[in-house]
Order: C-alpha cells, then sequence, then structure tokens
C-alpha cells in the first residue's frame, strides 16, 4: 500500500489529537445541546432502542443527578457562572451515582425525533467506557465522535487534490482548515451527530466532483449515492445533498448517450439502491422519511417578506423595507458567520473580544473574494460540471439554512441559524484558502501555506485557552 504523505499524516495526527483535548477539557454539557444528545445515545445504549416514549421522563435518574451535581444548566450560556467543583458536591453526587437509574429515561424532548446513526455510532463508545461513571461514558461518546475529524482532513485533502491537482501545497492547505479551525473541532468533539455528519459530508464531497469529472462510472456513482443516503441517516441538514444528488444523476445520464436500456438500469440500480436501503432502515426504525423531511420544509410562506429577511440578514435595510428583526442583534453576516464560525465556545457565550472578529471577518472576506479571482483566473481550465456540483451543493445547503430559519423566526421561536451548520460543506472553505494561496507565485506558495496553517495552529490554542479560563480560572 501506498504510505500517505507525510504532511497530510501530520494534519491528521494533530487535528485528532486538538480533538481529543476538546473532550477531555470541555465540562459536561457545555456544548450546545449536549445533554439532549447524549439522552439519545444513553437511550440506545441501555435500552436498545429509540428515545420518544411518551410515558417516560427524557432523561435518566443518573442524568439528572449529573446535571445537578455540576450544575450545568446554570452554567450554560451564563458568562459569570462556572461549573461546580467543590469535593462536597463530588462526594454528594458518588453517593447516589450508582443508585441512579441509567435506563429510565428516553422520553420526547430536544432531538429525540433525529436520524440515528450519528448516535449509534456514539453509543459503541458509550458502551465502552460503561463499566466508569456517567461522565467516562460522556467522554467516550465523545471520542467516538472525535474519530471522524481524521476522516474529515483526509477527504479535504482528497477533495483538493480532484480540483487543484496533485499539488501537495495546496491540498495541505485545504487540509488545515479542518484539521485546525477551532469551533469545527470544538463541535465535533462533543456529543452530537455533527461531526460524523462533516465527515461524511466531506467524503460525498470528494466522491462527487471524482464522479462528475469522469463521467460518473459506476463505481464512483454508487460510492456517492450511498454517501448521500447515509447523510440523510444522520441529519435532517442532508436533504440538501438531494438537489446535488440529481445534478449527478443527470451528468451520469448526459455521460451515457446515445441511451441504452442497459445503461439506464445500470444508472436507476446505483441512485434507486443505497436511498432505497436508507427508507428501510427508517422504517425499521420507526422513523418516518416523509416526517423527516415535513420538519425542515416549513409552513406557508410570505415570499416578500422572505425576501427581506434575506437582504437584511446580509446587506443594510433599505428605506422601503420593513425592519425584519434577527435576534442574533448587529449585524447577522459578522454575529452568526464569522463570530460564531470562528470561536463561539460553549453554549455560544465563550468569546474574544469584538475586535477580534472585525480583524477575522477581513481576513475571511479577503479570503473569500481571493479565492473567487482564483477561481475567475482559473476559468479556462475549470471543468464546469465540478463548479457545478459545489456551488449547487453550497447553495442547496444556505438555502435550506435560512428557509429553515425563517420559518422557525415566523412560529415564534429565536431562530435557527448557526455557523456550526455551515460546516457539513467546510472542505469548500479549505478549497477557498488553497485557492487565495494559488493565486501567489509558486516559489511563495509553501511559505503563504506555512503562515496561514501556523495562523490557524496558534488562535485554535488560544481558543483552547479561552475555554480553559472561562470553566477553570
Amino acid at each position: 500500500m501506498r504510505r500517505p504523505p507525510p504532511t497530510l499524516a501530520a494534519l491528521m495526527a494533530v487535528g485528532f489529537l486538538l480533538a481529543v483535548a476538546w473532550a477531555g477539557v470541555l465540562p459536561a454539557f457545555q456544548a450546545p445541546d449536549e445533554q439532549s444528545h447524549f439522552n439519545y445515545v444513553q437511550t440506545l445504549a441501555e435500552r436498545q432502542e429509540l428515545p420518544g416514549d411518551p410515558d417516560r421522563e427524557f432523561f435518566s435518574s443518573q442524568v439528572s443527578e449529573a446535571i445537578a451535581a455540576v450544575n450545568s444548566d446554570q452554567v450554560a450560556a451564563q458568562r459569570e457562572v462556572r461549573p461546580e467543583w467543590s469535593d462536597r458536591n463530588e462526594d454528594a453526587w458518588a453517593a447516589v451515582q450508582d443508585q441512579a437509574p441509567r435506563d429510565d429515561g428516553g422520553g420526547i424532548g430536544p432531538a429525540y425525533d433525529y436520524p440515528p446513526t450519528g448516535y449509534i455510532w456514539q453509543a459503541l463508545g458509550y458502551v465502552a467506557a460503561s463499566g466508569g461513571t456517567m461522565f467516562d461514558t460522556l467522554l467516550g461518546a465523545r471520542l467516538m465522535s472525535a474519530l471522524w475529524v481524521p476522516v474529515t482532513i483526509l477527504a479535504t485533502w482528497l477533495l483538493a487534490g480532484e480540483v487543484f491537482g496533485r499539488r501537495p501545497v495546496l491540498q495541505a492547505t485545504a487540509a488545515a482548515v479542518p484539521a485546525l479551525a477551532p469551533m469545527f473541532t470544538f463541535v465535533s468533539a462533543s456529543v452530537s451527530p455533527d461531526g460524523m455528519l462533516y465527515a461524511v459530508w466531506a467524503l460525498a464531497l470528494w466522491v462527487g466532483v471524482r464522479a462528475v469529472r469522469r463521467g460518473v462510472p459506476v463505481r464512483e456513482g454508487v460510492a456517492f449515492f450511498a454517501l448521500v443516503a447515509l447523510a440523510c441517516t444522520i441529519k435532517n441538514t442532508s436533504f440538501a445533498l438531494l438537489v446535488p444528488a440529481v445534478f449527478v444523476a443527470a451528468v451520469a445520464l448526459w455521460a451515457r448517450r446515445p441511451w441504452s436500456v442497459r445503461a439506464l438500469v445500470t444508472l436507476g440500480a446505483a441512485v434507486a439502491i443505497p436511498i432505497g436501503a436508507v427508507v428501510v432502515l427508517w422504517v425499521a426504525a420507526g422513523r418516518s422519511p416523509e416526517g423527516q423531511l415535513s420538519a425542515v420544509t416549513g409552513g406557508d410562506t410570505n415570499w416578500r417578506e422572505l425576501g427581506s429577511y434575506l437582504w437584511q440578514y446580509y446587506l443594510p435595510k433599505l428605506p422601503f423595507l420593513q425592519e425584519y428583526r434577527i435576534p442574533q442583534g448587529g449585524y447577522p453576516l459578522l454575529q452568526v458567520w464569522i463570530t460564531q464560525g470562528w470561536a463561539a465556545f460553549g453554549w455560544l457565550e465563550v468569546k474574544f473580544p469584538p475586535w477580534t472578529y472585525r480583524v477575522l471577518g477581513i481576513l475571511t472576506i479577503g479570503v473569500i473574494v481571493a479565492g473567487f479571482a482564483a477561481l475567475i483566473r482559473a476559468r479556462h481550465r475549470l471543468d464546469l460540471r465540478v463548479v457545478g456540483f459545489l456551488a449547487l451543493t453550497c447553495a442547496t445547503l444556505l438555502a435550506g439554512l435560512h428557509w429553515t430559519d425563517y420559518h422557525q423566526l415566523e412560529d415564534g421561536a429565536k431562530g435557527f441559524m448557526q455557523a456550526r451548520y455551515l460546516f457539513p460543506v467546510i472542505g469548500v472553505l479549505g478549497l477557498a484558502l488553497a485557492g487565495a494561496v494559488s493565486l501567489l507565485p509558486r516559489s511563495r506558495q509553501a511559505p503563504a501555506a506555512g503562515a496561514a496553517t501556523a495562523g490557524l495552529f496558534v488562535f485554535h490554542l488560544l481558543a483552547l485557552g479561552l475555554v480553559l479560563e472561562r470553566f477553570y480560572a
């Protein structure tokens, strides 16, 4: 077998070690909705069934005792409140820990109706650590999620190889983004389906690009549609992949002209078999695919109001527009995509000083603009099928996020949008950074890539320090 490039191996190792560090230092339930996700994992591991029993409490007695012991509900999103670290509280918790049932939860609550695949994976870590305390099983579930970080790094490296060719400097630059972006690692190292989701999306992007460049051979086509199907069993967000999947199917159909019955049957099987397997899995698990889809499609839509919402999310309000209040306050492009995308830990309350995000915003916009400039410079060499596939994937994901956010706001909720929901396309963000580096002369690309990687690594360490200060100082 061929050895992996040393730079790739180093990035995968560093990314995984950073994820392990986050899994170890983050206090229990101090990542968004982690206690609800952990409840799902515990129900699977202890009862071998999905949560949602209306006759049961949502949390098990063991989890409820642990939440009270570390004061996690009061700490969440309250910068001034710190977790309980006293020996007295630990002794009181230890006295009831072993007697508190683990299997009396699993009722209706947040995330109970999510698809099961990501939780099944994390349940393996829970079971491996089940001889210890609840906090040991929490760490076991976190570490299983952290294992997906090097997979995302690998997939991003391979994606960059398909786009830029085998140019290790540009591949390393792209892969450094998932390896060293602190918010991505923080989310991936918590108990949630997101770590697995990001990795499967990154793999789907790589295989999708590889497929459309080659006219969608059967092997790549089956692999791509299988990844799309797998992603849809991890989180509802993955329904956004169905639109680029139609694009891939159209490319495959076009490449097989003139059409024959055998070619059409083969293509149909490559599409239908993986997606059919997902439907069977959902039905067997007691989850309705139609119900999952309807959960993200929303109700009635005022199209003019939706347009006003979108405009004011990214651009200044025009005089004739009625103000659309977005809960984050301030400029959403900065408050959501920049602040939360770079560093907003805990329940989004652990942040750097505001000036930090203005600087990061300038750098981010500069990288994106440079990435587009690289795209324009290479326009005569571009495979438009690849550009269309990647653009359609990003646009569909973003459209789905805004659609859900708008309808939740209209229903009186606080809103849906968070930057971590963009991390499924972190591979494309890596391509933008690599594209920016590619604008430089070849002799300067390696130093620029090294500087960008070093900057990300230093910022990651500062982010870890910020979290340590928040919870332990």
